[in-house]
């Protein structure tokens, strides 16, 4: 009987691009969500159907809702695509991902605050 050990090891995958992956996934479900909340808001529909009662802050929260948005998924994709054989991925891969993180919340709360 001829034994083969030429079958590839397991992957092990890293908990930080886990959480990476986890988070891009969560990045367009949650903006959505918020912005459902503030478009049932009757003041926010009335700012869209007649232009009346709108917030002014809005015009500096929409572009932080943008950039943050565009930011997280940057930082997102920047962490799937660090090899776990590069030196510099344990030390950059948590970095991404908690800004991914943070710049998750920033875009929910920037998009719920502006209404």
């Amino acid at each position: 009987m001829i034994k083969d050990d030429t079958a590839a090891a397991p992957r092990t995958r890293s908990a930080w691009g886990v959480a990476a992956a986890t988070a891009l996934a969560l990045l367009l479900p949650a903006t959505v969500l918020a912005w459902l909340c503030v478009l049932a808001t009757p003041e926010y529909a009335r700012c869209l159907t007649y232009g009346e009662q709108c917030d002014p802050a809005s015009e500096t929260l929409m572009p932080i809702a943008w950039w943050s948005f565009w930011g997280s998924a940057a930082a997102g994709a920047g962490a799937l695509v660090l090899r776990p054989a590069w030196a510099i991925t344990a030390r950059i891969r948590p970095t991404l991902v908690l800004g991914q993180v943070a710049l998750l919340l920033v875009t929910c709360m920037a998009v719920v605050a502006s209404a």
